[in-house]
């Protein structure tokens, strides 16, 4: 049985890096983190809040853990913050989501 929320990003693979795709199958335990973190402010009654900000909580937990320091890689945040508003999607406007723009191809003359 395919975890929830792999299938959520595989409905939505545009919105997702294949890095991401790689990365997250052994690094659940760390959306789930984030994803407490995120409710925990929510219920703090915040509206917007920054996805940054939770990861660099996370590496500061982590750090005091006993369970050692998570690799946290900073380009893995708006997946995370993208992740969080499909699974929970009435709260989904907490984060600020900024367009990727692709580069274009130059043509060679």
């Amino acid at each position: 049985m395919i975890d929830e929320r792999i299938q959520m990003m595989l409905y939505n693979e545009d919105q997702f890096s294949d890095e991401f795709f790689g990365w997250f199958p052994n690094n659940e335990h760390i959306y789930d983190a984030f994803q407490h973190e995120t409710m925990k402010i929510i219920r703090k009654g915040y509206k917007h809040y920054s996805g940054r900000t939770i990861l660099e909580v996370l590496r500061h937990h982590s750090a005091l853990s006993e369970d050692g320091i998570w690799k946290l890689n900073n380009n893995h945040t708006p997946y995370l913050c993208r992740l969080f508003a499909l699974m929970n999607p009435r709260y989904a406007n907490i984060f600020e989501y900024r367009t990727v723009k692709k580069p274009k191809l130059r043509l060679e003359k």
